[in-house]
């Protein structure tokens, strides 16, 4: 008689637990506790918004806050009062335009200091553990290896590196997408049904930031096309689905005003991007690893999966050489296309000028000057390495569980080892999250006049990041004024800026041109300009500022206790 074959040998596989349903709720609290130990606690409460009010954080809070004192309108998210008389939109200063829609027709029962982005950050990180575990239960139905699965993908460093760009931080929607493409399809009722989970996933990530679309349609389209060639799908309708996603997305583009301000593009396509040791070099976020060198703007691609989910991916591999026979009957063919879809993302991550360790190893400028219109839109390019470092965190998961199916012990020993790595190696210290904010308020009284009296506060010449002078505190402090007082307001921070801004820049004041519902703070070089023209100016708050001569109400009056002459 011959022996059986190691494989026979294996204990069978345990039947699934009930208690898993309730293992991605324990993996989306431990996503929880993790932004909390992160610093999450200091931005959690809605009424605290003095931590957002420096760099990109107060574009998406004064975005947020004067599309509350603005009309309806389309597109959806249009806030006609900032950036005055120009306008721009919630979706132009990266403010998260979904969360803003939805909560303006509360604005009225909605404190005046309140801010959503705190509560979007732990939402993403509670949804990263759900669909982490949802993602591992594709291969395990034990409740351990569900939580533990989702705490690592939790721990994700890319996504706790982009606390900076909050939106960005929705790394759960490329997750989702991953458990779709892994999942079982039996039969067109379930494909139907992912397809609808794709296209909300889709309407999502377009209201929300431009590049997740940009990740998340291609992997929608790689899922009909899965479907298809698993003959869940006909080929017509994986088309029409692809052509859908396509069209969803543009609408929702629309509809919250994303084709707006200096257009699509901007420089930058080859500078934001991924070097070609970004999986594994931690950019100085690890204790244990050392970091390689990178070009100056290379932060964009930071794909380092983590040394406890590199742990796991080696083990696994490691594994495969000895227990290859627990790996028949997986059916490998169902991640083709979204393996060839992430791989695609990367190559483009890495942009024309290819990098190892900043150093320029080839240059692929002649493959993408065809699509410079693109590129220049999408030039933070090393984004889109996410997709293939989630990816490759997921194969490490479940590949590594697959492998020991029949002794489930020591998936739970090595997913929980990976956890406790990936948690202690990463500089949580240095999360911004941790970092107070000094928010000066204007204080005197005197600026309480302007409400009722004056429709629009101006900075002359005007504030406006990265095509004017900007002076951040003064435009906080001012643009916060504004919005208390109901005012518009000219200066601030956008993504995409009015391309007519860029010329008042350093224009001088044109003759009569001084607004009599305008009160405005005026550079000290422009001052004489002002007066020239019979301005009434005055200093309050250390402040030059400026009405027409003519007006005569309790602001114009409070000017001549400091008058300028």
């Amino acid at each position: 008689m011959s022996n059986p074959s190691p494989a026979l040998m294996e204990p069978p596989a345990p039947p699934p637990a009930r208690e898993s349903r309730w293992a991605p709720w324990v993996a989306a609290l431990g996503g929880l506790g993790w932004f909390l130990w992160l610093g999450g606690g200091n931005v959690l409460p809605p009424t605290r918004i003095d931590w957002m009010m420096r760099e990109d954080w107060a574009g998406h809070i004064f975005g947020w806050l004067f599309y509350r004192n603005a009309p309806w309108g389309l597109p959806l998210s249009s806030s006609p009062n900032q950036l005055y008389p120009y306008g721009t939109s919630v979706a132009l200063t990266d403010g998260n335009p979904l969360v803003a829609v939805l909560l303006k027709p509360f604005n009225a029962l909605l404190p005046a200091d309140f801010q959503y982005t705190g509560l979007w950050l732990a939402l993403c990180f509670v949804l990263m553990g759900w669909f982490g575990a949802k993602l591992v239960s594709v291969v395990s139905p034990r409740p351990a290896h569900q939580v533990l699965g989702g705490l690592l993908l939790a721990l994700a460093p890319p996504m706790a590196a982009r606390f900076g760009h909050p939106t960005l931080c929705a790394h759960w929607l490329v997750v989702a997408m991953l458990w779709l493409h892994l999942r079982d399809t039996p039969d067109a009722h379930a494909a139907r049904r992912a397809l609808a989970l794709a296209a909300l996933f889709n309407a999502v990530g377009a209201g929300t930031h431009p590049y997740l679309v940009a990740m998340l349609a291609p992997l929608a389209v790689a899922l009909a096309v899965r479907l298809a060639l698993g003959r869940v799908l006909g080929w017509g309708a994986a088309v029409a689905a692809s052509v859908g996603f396509l069209v969803l997305d543009v609408g929702v583009f629309a509809l919250f005003g994303y084709f707006g301000g200096s257009g699509l593009g901007a420089e930058g396509f080859g500078d934001f991007s991924a070097d070609l040791s970004t999986l594994f070099n931690p950019m100085g976020w690890s204790k244990l690893v050392p970091s390689l060198n990178t070009a100056p703007r290379q932060g964009e691609g930071f794909g380092f999966m983590g040394v406890g989910a590199l742990l796991l991916l080696a083990l696994a591999l490691l594994a495969t050489t000895f227990r290859f026979r627990m790996l028949r009957g997986v059916p490998w063919r169902r991640g083709v296309p979204l393996a060839v879809t992430a791989l695609l993302m990367a190559v483009y991550a890495l942009s024309w000028r290819v990098t190892w360790s900043g150093q320029k190893v080839a240059d692929l400028g002649s493959l993408y000057e065809p699509f410079s219109r693109l590129t220049s839109a999408f030039r933070s390019s090393g984004r889109f390495v996410w997709p293939l470092s989630y990816l490759l965190m997921a194969c490490a998961l479940l590949l590594w569980l697959r492998l020991w199916r029949s002794r489930p012990w020591v998936g739970t020993a090595a997913l929980a080892l990976a956890v406790a790595v990936q948690a202690y190696d990463w500089h949580a210290e240095r999360s911004p999250l941790h970092r107070s904010t000094v928010f000066r308020r204007l204080q005197s009284p005197e600026w309480a006049e302007l409400r009722g009296h004056y429709q629009h506060l101006a900075l002359f010449p005007p504030h406006v990041q990265w095509i004017c002078r900007y002076d951040e505190p003064l435009v906080n402090a001012l643009g916060y004024t504004a919005y208390r007082l109901k005012l518009t307001f000219n200066s601030g921070y956008a993504s995409r800026t009015p391309p007519e801004l860029a010329a008042e820049c350093n224009a001088p004041l044109r003759p009569g041109s001084i607004d009599a519902d305008t009160a405005y703070v005026v550079a000290t070089e422009a001052l004489p300009q002002f007066l020239q023209q019979g301005a009434r100016c005055g200093v309050l708050e250390g402040l030059p500022v400026c009405v027409a001569g003519s007006r005569t109400d309790a602001f114009a009056r409070a000017l001549e206790r400091q008058p300028l002459r």
